[in-house]
């Protein structure tokens, strides 16, 4: 008998820490609206007095847009990206992709949909601009669930502050994520305080005394923080297109085409997120293009931020495959609210051996927001 009631109270106290926060990917916001910009410049010059042919002058100038927005009933994802390598000395070069979707779901709060978009890709290897649109149905969501992600890092703070003797309890950390969610609905930012405040004090874990002004400057920081976002969910598209402008100069095709998206967030630290493109003739060997983008990057601090990423690119024509690798680290430090230090550290490879000719590039950026 002891033995048994010995075995419960152990279980208990092991259920018990895993029970008291909700799992990022368990929330559910009742719209989801993400967006992401990112712009980076390098520029690089060396002037050799004894040789002409080791002079360098060039630079590299890259952005990067995404937005993804999901309601019960609709939804629609947009992207655009452009990076431009240009040398005064050498030749210029430069890639750009948009893509979008809109997608109908067949039910609202449900997972199937059917999605028509447009994708166009213009490159220096080019002849001719790529154009296609494309039609088909699918599954899977995106949910914003960076609500949860500060409500959890408002109580991590308070706890280890000693403004809050315990963590908050699930049901007041839903309640907290639930009013940050619904930001837009108050008229300023001293009335979603106060609810905040509210929410707080009304779970019975504050200290005596209540919040101090400190604890309050900081809630609202955690907030109000731009750049800080986190999603979890999944989606798979597989459709039909239509070639309207070929980039090798020859006549429209019918395409095939399908796309896959999968996020997931185990604490407000950390972000995964791997994406996938494909699209080709119905004979896929001999034309086609295939993309596979993972990322991951994690709040080592509140001043410091870490990210890696790994690319993978194939255009195949007339069966003749040309790859390109992409590896990414990513060091930020935020020293000020409106600056930014970036060091990145990027290895480029092209061609069908992966082993042979990575080319590597070492960036310093320094960024300020402008008020």
């Amino acid at each position: 008998m002891r033995r048994g009631v010995l075995v419960v109270i152990v279980a208990l106290i092991l259920v018990t820490p895993a029970a008291s926060a909700i799992p990022l990917c368990d929330y559910r916001s009742p719209e989801t609206d993400l967006s992401d910009l990112a712009i980076g410049f390098a520029y690089q010059y060396y002037n050799d007095p004894f040789s002409s042919d080791e002079d360098v002058n060039e630079g590299q100038f890259s952005v990067d847009y995404e937005r993804i927005f999901d309601e019960p009933e609709f939804g629609y994802d947009i992207r655009l990206q452009n990076d431009m390598a240009i040398s005064v000395l050498d030749e210029s070069t430069y890639t750009t992709f948009a893509d979008g979707n809109y997608k109908r779901y067949f039910a609202a709060e449900g997972d199937y949909f059917a999605f028509a978009g447009a994708t166009a890709r213009s490159s220096s290897s080019y002849k001719s601009l790529a154009l296609s649109v494309s039609f088909g149905v699918g599954s899977g969501r995106f949910v914003d669930v960076t609500p949860l992600a500060r409500a959890t890092r408002i109580d991590e703070y308070l706890y280890s502050s000693g403004s809050l003797v315990d963590h908050l309890h699930p049901v007041d950390l839903q309640i907290l994520a639930d009013e940050i969610g619904s930001a837009a609905t108050y008229g300023s930012v001293a009335a979603l305080l106060e609810a905040v405040q509210e929410v707080l004090e009304g779970s019975g874990y504050v200290k005596v005394g209540g919040l101090d002004a400190l604890d309050v400057s900081e809630i609202t920081q955690l907030i109000q923080e731009e750049g800080f976002s986190r999603y979890c969910g999944w989606d798979l598209k597989i459709g039909l297109g239509y070639e309207v402008l070929d980039p090798s100069g020859g006549e429209s095709d019918l395409l095939v085409t399908g796309a896959f998206n999968y996020a997931f967030a185990t604490t407000p630290s950390e972000q995964f997120l791997i994406q996938g493109s494909f699209s080709g003739l119905p004979d896929f060997l001999e034309e086609n293009r295939i993309d596979v983008t993972i990322g991951y990057d994690c709040l080592l601090s509140d001043l410091l931020t870490a990210a890696v990423s790994y690319e993978f690119s194939r255009e195949t024509w007339i069966e003749e495959p040309r790859d390109m690798h992409r590896i990414g680290l990513d060091l930020t430090i935020k020293p000020a609210k409106a600056a930014e230090v970036t060091f990145s550290v990027v290895f480029e490879h092209e061609g069908p051996e992966i082993y042979e000719e990575w080319l590597i590039d070492l960036n310093l950026s320094i960024g300020f927001k402008l008020l």
